[in-house]
C-alpha cells in the first residue's frame, strides 16, 4: 500500500514514458523479491521440517535421560525425574487412530456470550480454556489421572535440595528447546495499527518466558483477575532463577510447622510441585513492548522490573494484543470476530497427537436455547443440555428432522457425568444484610433446593453441603443437608434483629441508628432459562418469610463486572472446581476478603479455617489431610457463607462424527488407574 502511494506521488510530478519505465522496473523487481521470498519460504519449511525431526529425536533421548547440570542436559543425574510417561499418548491413541490417520476438520462449538476481551490473565473460565488450548505449561495431568504429571513444556521435573538448607527442596525445571511462540498475524489487528517486524517472527519459548508469567502475577499493580487469583499461591515462592534459556529453578518459602512429635520443623507447602508444573510462560516478546517495536520499560536491566514497575503494569491491563492469544501450544489462535472465535491446529507442535483435527471455532451465542437451536441445525459438534430440554430433546428426536439427519450420517449421542463444579448463592458480607451466620442460615433454610433441583432442573443436578466435589475425599457425606423450614428461618432472622417493624410485610432492623428494610438485589446472569427461573423461586421463597429481594439480572460482562468489584449483595454463580489436592485458600481465605479481584468475593474471614489452609498447606499424610478437610467442611456448613444449591448433573450430547469422547475414569481399559470422572475432549477427533 506504501508503494502505491508513492508511485501516485511520481505521476504528479514527471512525464508518463518515466513514470512507465519506473512502473515496469518496480514489477520486475517485485517479480523477483516474491520469487526469492517464495524460495526461502520453501527453505525455512524444509529446514522446520528437519528441526521438528531433530528435536522429537532429542527429546526422545531427553525424556529417557537424566541431567547433573542445565549445561549438559543429557549427563546421569542422581535426582529422579518427577514427570512420568503418559502411555495413552505415546502407544494408545497412536494404535487406535493407525498409521494413516490425518486430522481433519473443523470441531464447531458454542460460547455464552462474547467475552470482553482475550487478556492473559482474563478471568471469563472459557477464555483461560483457551489460552491453555495455545500455550503450554510446565507439565500436564497425565491422562485421565489426578496427581500424576507428565511432560509438557518440561521433559524433566526434578526435586533438588537446596545448597544452603540440604533439608529443603528446590525444583529444576528442564524445557523443550522445540517450542516457538508463531508469528502475529497483522489480519487479527485494526488496519490503523501497523506492527514492527519484531513481531511478526517466530520467537522460541524460553525460561525467560515463564519467568515474565511469574513476575506478571505478582506485580501488585496488575488487577486481572486471574493474577490476583494465581498471586495467592504464587507469593510464596521465594527465589525464580534462569539457569539458561532452557533451564530455571524455582524455590518456595519453607516455614515453620509442628511435626508429630511437637518439633518445630521446616516445610515447604503440600501443592508446591503442582503449582510448579503448573506455571506457563508468557509472551515477553509482545507483552513487554509497544505495537511500534519500542520496549514499554526501555531499561529493563532490574531482574524484578516486571515484579514491580507500575507503569508496565498499567499498559499490560490495557495492551494493544488484548484481543488476540499469542500462540505457543496445540492450537493457534486464528482470529475473533462478532461470530466468534477461530483456533487452527498447530502444525509445528513437538506433539504429533496434541490435536486431532484441523481446528476449531466457537460461535458466540446468547443463551443456551440459542446453542441448542444451533445444535439440532447441526451446525455445531457438542451442545450441553439444560434441564428444561430434556423435553424438547425427546421430542427432536422423534421429529421427521432428525429422521433425515440420521439418514445422513448425523445421528446424536450423549454423555452423562456428575460436573466437577457447584452452584451456590453467595452472600456478601460486608452488607449489612449478611454479615450474621444466622441470617445467612436462615436464607438456606428459607430456600426449599430439593424443589429446586426436582421440578427446575428435572433431577439433573446432587444435593450438596460444602465446598468440595461430592464425589471428592474431601467432601465429608456425613455432614446433614439444611432442610427447607421456613418456620426456622423466620426464628433466626427474629433472633438475629431483624423484624417486621412497620408492618409492611418486610423485616426491618436498626443499623448504624437508621431504620433499614430487608431489602436486597440477587444478580444473576440473565441469559440461562434455568438460572432465571431458579433466582424468581429464590424471590418468591424469600418473601414468605419477610424478605424482598429485588432480581439483577445481567450479561456475563456485567456480573464478572460485580463480582470482581464485591459490588453486590447476594450473587447466583457456579464455580468450576480445581482437580485434586483441593486448595480452598482462593474463596475461603481471609486474605483475599477485602481484595478487589479476588475469588473471596463475599468477604469471608474466619480464623478457624485460615488455621485449617494452614495446616493443609503442609499437611502430606493422605489420611489427615481428608480429616482436615472434613473439619473445613463442616465449619462452612456451620457459618454457611453460601447456600449451596446444587452439583449440576450434565448430558453432553454431540454428532456421529465426533470420535473418542469418553470419561476416562471408566475406560480402565483405555488409561489403567485413571480416576478423572470428567469427559476427555483433548483427543477428539472427526469422521468425516
Amino acid at each position: 500500500m506504501k508503494s502505491n502511494g508513492i508511485f501516485k506521488g511520481l505521476f504528479a510530478c514527471i512525464g508518463l514514458m518515466l513514470v512507465g519505465m519506473l512502473y515496469w522496473s518496480s514489477l520486475l523487481q517485485e517479480k523477483d523479491l516474491k520469487k526469492v521470498r517464495q524460495e526461502i519460504k520453501e527453505l525455512r519449511t524444509e529446514m522446520a521440517g528437519l528441526g521438528q525431526k531433530i528435536s522429537r529425536e532429542i527429546s526422545k533421548a531427553q525424556a529417557s535421560a537424566t541431567y547433573t547440570d542445565a549445561s549438559h542436559p543429557l549427563a546421569v543425574s542422581q535426582y529422579p525425574n518427577l514427570l512420568v510417561k503418559d502411555v495413552y499418548y505415546e502407544k494408545t491413541l497412536p494404535k487406535l487412530l493407525g498409521d494413516h490417520f490425518r486430522p481433519q476438520g473443523m470441531l464447531n462449538r458454542a460460547l455464552i456470550g462474547k467475552p470482553e476481551s482475550l487478556h492473559p490473565f482474563n478471568g471469563f473460565r472459557d477464555v483461560s480454556q483457551m489460552i491453555d488450548m495455545c500455550t503450554a505449561q510446565v507439565a500436564d495431568l497425565k491422562t485421565g489421572c489426578y496427581e500424576t504429571m507428565a511432560p509438557h513444556m518440561a521433559v524433566r521435573l526434578e526435586a533438588r535440595p537446596q545448597p544452603e538448607h540440604p533439608e529443603l527442596q528446590e525444583y529444576w525445571v528442564f524445557l523443550r528447546d522445540d517450542v516457538y511462540w508463531a508469528p502475529l498475524d497483522p489480519a487479527h489487528f485494526p488496519d490503523a495499527l501497523e506492527l514492527a517486524p519484531h513481531f511478526l517472527e517466530r520467537h522460541p519459548v524460553t525460561s525467560a518466558d515463564f519467568k515474565f508469567f511469574y513476575d506478571a502475577i505478582m506485580n501488585p499493580y496488575v488487577h486481572e483477575p486471574k493474577a490476583v487469583s494465581l498471586r495467592t499461591y504464587y507469593n510464596d515462592i521465594e527465589e525464580f532463577k534462569i539457569i539458561d534459556p532452557h533451564t530455571f529453578v524455582v524455590r518456595w518459602k519453607a516455614f515453620s510447622t509442628k511435626n508429630e512429635e511437637g518439633s518445630e520443623v521446616k516445610k515447604v507447602k503440600y501443592t508446591s510441585l503442582s503449582l510448579t508444573g503448573a506455571l506457563q510462560p508468557l509472551a515477553s516478546f509482545v507483552f513487554q513492548y509497544f505495537a511500534d517495536g519500542q520496549k514499554i520499560i526501555e531499561d529493563d536491566s532490574d531482574p524484578n522490573t516486571y515484579k514491580k514497575d507500575s507503569v508496565w503494569a498499567q499498559n499490560f491491563t490495557q495492551h494493544w494484543a488484548k484481543n488476540i492469544i499469542v500462540s505457543c501450544g496445540p492450537y493457534l489462535f486464528d482470529g475473533m470476530t462478532e461470530e466468534g472465535i477461530s483456533f487452527k491446529r498447530n502444525p509445528n507442535y513437538y506433539e504429533p497427537y496434541a490435536v486431532l483435527v484441523e481446528g476449531m471455532k466457537y460461535f458466540f451465542k446468547e443463551s443456551f436455547d440459542a446453542t441448542w437451536q444451533d445444535f439440532k441445525a447441526g451446525k455445531i459438534d457438542l451442545c450441553v443440555l439444560s434441564p428444561n430440554q430434556l423435553i424438547e430433546l425427546d421430542d427432536f428426536l422423534h421429529s421427521s428432522d432428525y429422521q433425515f439427519q440420521k439418514e445422513h450420517h448425523q445421528d446424536i449421542k450423549t454423555l452423562d457425568y456428575v460436573d466437577l463444579s457447584y452452584f451456590y448463592i453467595g452472600w456478601n458480607e460486608h452488607k449489612p444484610f449478611f454479615s450474621d451466620e444466622k441470617v445467612r442460615k436462615a436464607m438456606t433454610l428459607a430456600i426449599d433446593r430439593r424443589r429446586i433441583i426436582e421440578q427446575n432442573l428435572n433431577m439433573m443436578a446432587v444435593a450438596i453441603t460444602g465446598p468440595f466435589f461430592c464425589y471428592s475425599p474431601a467432601y465429608d457425606e456425613t455432614i446433614p443437608s439444611y432442610p427447607f423450614n421456613p418456620e426456622e428461618a423466620r426464628r433466626l432472622l427474629e433472633e438475629a434483629g431483624w423484624i417486621d417493624i412497620d408492618g409492611d410485610g418486610v423485616r426491618d432492623k436498626i443499623v448504624n441508628g437508621t431504620r433499614t428494610a430487608f431489602h436486597f438485589k440477587l444478580y444473576y446472569f440473565i441469559k440461562s432459562l434455568s438460572t432465571k427461573v431458579i433466582a424468581e423461586y429464590i424471590m418468591t421463597a424469600l418473601r414468605e418469610v419477610g424478605i424482598q429481594c429485588e432480581l439483577c439480572g445481567v450479561d456475563i460482562a456485567d456480573l464478572s463486572r460485580q463480582f470482581e468489584e464485591k459490588n453486590f449483595d447476594a450473587i447466583l454463580l457456579g464455580w468450576k472446581l480445581g482437580t485434586p489436592p483441593e486448595d480452598p485458600r482462593q474463596l475461603w481465605h481471609s486474605s483475599g476478603a477485602k481484595e478487589k479481584g479476588s475469588s473471596n468475593a463475599i468477604g469471608f474471614a474466619n480464623s478457624k479455617i485460615d488455621q485449617l489452609i494452614e495446616l493443609l498447606n503442609y499437611e502430606y499424610d493422605k489420611t489427615k489431610r481428608i480429616a482436615l478437610y472434613h473439619h473445613f467442611h463442616e465449619i462452612i456448613h456451620e457459618e454457611e457463607p453460601y447456600t449451596f444449591l446444587y452439583t449440576p448433573k450434565v448430558r453432553l450430547l454431540y454428532r456421529e462424527r465426533v470420535q473418542n469422547l469418553f470419561i476416562p475414569r471408566e475406560r480402565q481399559d483405555l488409561i489403567p488407574g485413571a480416576d478423572i470422572p470428567e469427559p476427555n475432549l483433548q483427543t477428539i477427533w472427526l469422521k468425516e
